[in-house]
């Protein structure tokens, strides 16, 4: 399954454990191979991860570029996220199943998906307690 890259000049993307930028021009190309893909809008660095959904997604995005790594680690720390915001708003109980799902089929760019919708939802909870959320 090959997967057609179309990236814009200057933007970056993570393919594997590697980070490449585009030059002064656009370019495309294609990936023939199954590895770990993410676009620059899709990339979390750790200092963006603020809200307790951004650093769920942090950790996530971090096993799955860095699959060929014992991600004990990893797990540990989203675990403890889990708890954590599941204790605090018992409602995002819903999303962790579907991430705990999708991590467990080795489907981690889709529990990288459930974990973008659980961030909406966490800024959504946020503006009806009238808690500035970081963005």
């Amino acid at each position: 399954m090959s997967l057609k890259l179309h990236l814009q000049p200057n933007e970056k993307v993570i393919i594997g454990c590697a980070v490449i930028k585009c030059g002064r021009h656009a370019v495309d190309f294609t990936v023939e191979n199954k590895v770990p893909i993410l676009r620059q809008k899709d990339i979390m660095t750790e200092a963006g991860a603020i809200l307790p959904s951004q650093r769920v997604y942090f950790v996530l995005q971090l096993m799955y570029v860095d699959s060929a790594a014992d991600t004990t680690h990893y797990y540990a720390s989203y675990r403890d996220l889990e708890q954590g915001i599941v204790s605090a708003a018992p409602s995002t109980r819903r999303f962790f199943d579907e991430i705990n799902r999708e991590i467990l089929a080795g489907e981690m760019y889709q529990a990288l998906k459930v974990a973008r919708t659980l961030i909406t939802y966490e800024k959504e909870l946020i503006a009806h307690t009238g808690v500035q959320a970081a963005d």
